[in-house]
């Protein structure tokens, strides 16, 4: 009995260390639904950035030293764009981007019923 106590410990305390690592390595996602916050991060840590594919984005754009953008190549196609930002140095950088509605069969953006979306949000990196 005492054995198969110590037995049931030990697993579940091994798929504990097992989800609080995989909880760690996870990067913290930034949708659209963030933009206009500000989020703290450390240095060397790992985000991603996610825009909805509905939206046609220009690139984004990085002003600050504080993070690095690099683009997600997708193999196959997840729905979304995504950049991976990595938080480089200390400081403060604001990552933006503008989106567009795209153009439809049902719709034209002739005059202008597409406006933009704005993006952005503020990184500030310990």
């Amino acid at each position: 009995m005492v054995i198969r106590r110590l037995a049931a410990a030990s697993v579940a305390a091994s798929f504990a260390a097992v989800s609080c690592a995989h909880a760690t390595s996870t990067p913290r996602l930034l949708t659209l639904r963030d933009s206009g916050k500000t989020f703290v991060a450390r240095k060397g840590a790992e985000l991603q950035l996610r825009l909805p594919e509905r939206l046609r984005w220009l690139p984004p754009r990085v002003r600050g030293t504080a993070v690095r953008l690099t683009r997600i190549e997708f193999i196959r196609d997840p729905g979304y764009l995504a950049w991976s930002v990595a938080a480089r140095t200390r400081g403060t950088a604001v990552v933006t981007a503008v989106g567009y509605e795209r153009e439809s069969a049902q719709r034209s953006c002739d005059p202008g019923p597409c406006g933009p979306h704005l993006f952005h949000v503020t990184l500030v990196v310990r």
